[in-house]
């Protein structure tokens, strides 16, 4: 391929690139929530004299909606407790945000490559806003997203969170990444594609019915330009 011609095609790759989205998950995808969910749970049970559950058991809600998070909070407490456990295992849970919070190995760099290869970046995320603020404010992650959605009070759940992104952005070339069935399901119901993290969250039967699936973050862009059939880029490795 002569030099003329391995120009024209980064430039092409850069335009097709500018009119596709991807929108992603924050749980689970880009932050390592493990760090400070369990510890938080596991913190405020013991504090509150109640038996602790183990890192497994607190794993499966991390990324589900708030309220099934908080249901299954309530059922390992006394009913007068309720209340008092939940907030205090929130306020715990964003205090170590800040403490020990991080985000996935490579998260940044591949989020530098997809906004510099010309990639519209948005996020979609079941948190409530004072968490979502927290890890996006903490990680650095607020500029590259636009824009960062949660669901708090305002959405039923990310279909309809990316509705609203859709809505905001000319395109409707696009592609979900996260570790979660609704992830997937959210793509499906605007007629997207969807890429499935292995290093998340979520079941195998959660992530069966993506489009492809990565075991990393720097995995991502190359899964992209497979999915939304992109044209390579001279950065990019040839498509599996």
């Amino acid at each position: 391929m002569s030099e003329n011609t391995r120009e024209m095609v980064s430039e092409n790759s850069v335009i097709s690139r500018k009119k596709a989205l991807v929108i992603f998950d924050m749980d689970g995808t880009l932050f390592q929530t493990q760090s400070v969910t369990i510890p938080a749970v596991q913190d405020t049970l013991s504090g509150f004299g109640l038996p602790v559950p183990e890192a497994d058991a607190i794993a499966s809600y991390i990324g589900r909606p708030v309220p099934e998070y908080h249901a299954w909070l309530a059922s390992l407490c006394p009913p007068g407790l309720v209340a008092a456990v939940i907030a205090a295992a929130d306020r715990r849970e964003i205090d170590l945000v800040r403490e020990v919070g991080d985000v996935f190995p490579g998260v940044h760099s591949m989020l530098d490559r997809l906004r510099g290869e010309g990639y519209a970046l948005a996020m979609s995320s079941n948190a409530p806003e004072d968490y979502f603020d927290a890890v996006l404010d903490t990680q650095v992650l607020r500029a590259y997203f636009h824009p960062a959605l949660c669901r708090g009070a305002r959405f039923a759940g990310k279909v309809e969170i990316v509705g609203e992104i859709l809505a905001q952005h000319a395109t409707r070339l696009f592609a979900v990444v996260g570790d979660r069935k609704d992830d997937i399901e959210s793509a499906r119901a605007h007629g997207g594609r969807a890429i499935a993290v292995t290093y998340g969250f979520g079941s195998v039967a959660d992530l069966e019915n993506a489009d492809a699936h990565v075991d990393c973050a720097a995995a991502i862009p190359d899964a992209l330009t497979r999915v939304l059939n992109l044209p390579r880029t001279r950065s990019g490795n040839s498509p599996a």
